[in-house]
C-alpha cells in the first residue's frame, strides 16, 4: 500500500513539474507588445529595477521617460516581469542630443542572473572621446555598443543619430542548442556573434538610462533623459 502511495505521489508530482516546464517554455515564448500609453499596463508587466538611485521613469505622451541626475550615479532601470528566449525583441527609442563625452548611457538589454550571469546589450550615449575617434563619429551621432557581457565577452561600436528616433533590435537564435545573437541597429544588421550561452536560458527584458563610467570621460553635469516608444518580442522569425 505503501508503495502504491509512493508511485502515485511521484506520478503526480512529474506531472505537475512537467506542466510547469511546458508552461513556462510556452510564457517565454509567447509575442509580447509594449507601448507605454496604458499605466495599468505598464504596473502589470514591468518592474522597476533601479540600483541605488530614485525611480526616476513615467510615462509621458505615450512614452516612457526615464531620466538620471547630474553629478551622480544613478542607474534608473525597468524590467520586464516575463522571460523570453528565443525570438525578435526591438526597442523604438529616442536618442537625445547628449553633451560631449559625458557619462551617461541608454540600456536596451537582457539579463539573466539566476545560476549564472548573462547578458546582452545595446548601450547608447556620448562615448569616450578615443571610441568616438576610433569610429570616425560625426557631432550629430551617438556610439552604440552592441556587447555580450559573458560566453563569451564581446564589444564592438557603432553610430546612431541623435535627436530622432531609431530602433534597436536583437535576434536570438536557436543554434545546436546555443544562442546566436544578430544586432540591428534601424533594420540593419551590425554585429552576429556564436555564445557558449544555452538556449533554454530565459532573459527579463532592460530599459534603462544610467549614469556609467565607461560611457564618457566625464561626470555628467546635468539632467538626461531618453524616451522609450515601444519594445516588442515575437518568436515568428
Amino acid at each position: 500500500m505503501k508503495l502504491k502511495l509512493k508511485i502515485s505521489f511521484l506520478l503526480v508530482l512529474a506531472s505537475i513539474l512537467s506542466y510547469s516546464s511546458i508552461r513556462n517554455l510556452y510564457m517565454s515564448n509567447v509575442p509580447f507588445i509594449a507601448t507605454f500609453n496604458n499605466l495599468e499596463e505598464f504596473k502589470k508587466n514591468w518592474k522597476d529595477n533601479s540600483w541605488k538611485s530614485p525611480a526616476s521613469f513615467q510615462l509621458v505622451d505615450e512614452n516612457l521617460k526615464i531620466t538620471t541626475r547630474p553629478n551622480t550615479n544613478d542607474r534608473v532601470k525597468i524590467r520586464s516581469k516575463k522571460t523570453f528566449t528565443t525570438g525578435l525583441y526591438t526597442w523604438r527609442i529616442y536618442v537625445p542630443k547628449f553633451k560631449m563625452f559625458e557619462q551617461v548611457s541608454i540600456g536596451a538589454f537582457l539579463y539573466h542572473n539566476e545560476k549564472d550571469e548573462f547578458e546582452f546589450d545595446f548601450e547608447i550615449g556620448s562615448g569616450q572621446q578615443q571610441d568616438r575617434e576610433r569610429i570616425n563619429l560625426k557631432e550629430d551621432e551617438a556610439i552604440v555598443y552592441c556587447v555580450s557581457q559573458f560566453s563569451p565577452s564581446s564589444s564592438h561600436q557603432f553610430p546612431v543619430k541623435i535627436n530622432t528616433w531609431s530602433t534597436f533590435s536583437m535576434k536570438l537564435n536557436d543554434m545546436n542548442g546555443y544562442y546566436f545573437v544578430e544586432w540591428f541597429i534601424n533594420d540593419n544588421k551590425v554585429k552576429e556573434l556564436q555564445t557558449q550561452v544555452k538556449s533554454n536560458i530565459q532573459f527579463k527584458v532592460h530599459c534603462s538610462l544610467e549614469n556609467l563610467s565607461f560611457m564618457g570621460d566625464v561626470a555628467s553635469t546635468q539632467e538626461n533623459y531618453v524616451l522609450f516608444d515601444s519594445f516588442s518580442y515575437s518568436n515568428n522569425m
